[in-house]
């Protein structure tokens, strides 16, 4: 995505003095915009969304890139609430509610708050989840959100992803082989581009497939990629079911065929070279939306006034 606006001056400084410049004027949503993106810059934390379908292998790919069977999955639509994964020395999972209460919980007690069978329709009212964790993805401030799927029979969670979008600084977008791309997961692309100035694309369950199948598989998912997002993307087949199990019993084999190597390579060197850059990217972008809603709901109420 091109920057709407120069990333090199989207410093923490300016967007203090933007956010006391808002406030003077009344504009309060681009003042805490202002304020919120000031307060991420100087703290480095990048927000990485896994985001698509349901039924995708999303909570699947978070396990395998932690290295550790941490989150809950199931055979039916199940993540309900985003869970954000942070740093941490030890494994430590805290809910927090809507109404501002933490309640810290055990991980055996993780599906009671996520999950559509243990916390269906939000009923608890849990706001997010935040689990702590010594994996390296995580260090200098990256933070990776495991988001409920799209397009199941439950609208909620999608209204739940779609809350994520304007907060997510990149994007691994899942695809799998076993369905085959439909219109809905386009469509949710077209949405995410416009937020996310980062996005991975990856093609889950590759171990169901022969390599044939698979090839054409691969061919049909870039096709429908490459339109929407109007340029050639590399597509990484993977296992996450697999690279989760060598991770757990330590098989070097069974991770190399999964092929999440070859994604968690480009992830890496991505997080090392450019994540600073996205960062300014999507807080000038952020930032100028909220300078555009701000200046469109002044020109109303001017023409109300004058009318």
């Amino acid at each position: 995505m091109t920057p709407l606006i120069a990333a090199d001056v989207v410093t923490p400084g300016a967007l203090d003095r933007l956010r006391q410049l808002a406030r003077d004027a009344g504009a309060s949503a681009v003042a805490d915009e202002a304020g919120e993106l000031a307060e991420r810059a100087a703290a480095g934390r990048f927000y990485v969304a896994c985001i698509g379908q349901f039924k995708r292998g999303k909570t699947s790919l978070i396990n395998a890139l932690l290295g550790a069977d941490i989150l809950p999955v199931a055979v039916v639509p199940l993540t309900s609430i985003f869970t954000i994964m942070t740093w941490g020395e030890a494994l430590r999972i805290k809910v927090h509610f809507i109404d501002g209460k933490i309640s810290e919980i055990k991980p055996e007690s993780l599906s009671d708050y996520v999950t559509e069978k243990g916390n269906p329709k939000n009923v608890k009212k849990v706001h997010e989840v935040v689990l702590t964790y010594p994996s390296p993805y995580l260090k200098d401030g990256v933070r990776l959100i495991d988001t409920p799927g799209v397009g199941s029979i439950y609208q909620h969670n999608t209204d739940v992803a779609y809350q994520y979008l304007p907060k997510s600084d990149a994007a691994l977008f899942l695809l799998s082989v076993d369905q085959p791309m439909s219109k809905a997961e386009l469509d949710f692309l077209k949405d995410v581009k416009e937020y996310s100035n980062k996005i991975f694309f990856l093609l889950n369950k590759a171990d169901y497939l022969r390599e044939n199948d698979l090839k054409e598989s691969i061919d049909f998912s870039k096709n429908g990629l490459c339109e929407v997002m109007g340029s050639e993307v590399k597509l990484f087949p993977i296992s996450a079911r697999m690279a989760l199990e060598g991770a757990v019993t330590k098989s070097d084999e069974m991770i190399k065929n999964s092929r999440l190597t070859v994604f968690t390579d480009e992830l890496h060197r991505f997080l090392m070279e450019e994540k600073g850059t996205v960062l300014l990217v999507t807080a000038s972008n952020n930032l100028l939306r909220q300078l555009s809603q701000a200046r469109l709901e002044l020109a109303l109420e001017l023409k109300s006034l004058t009318t």
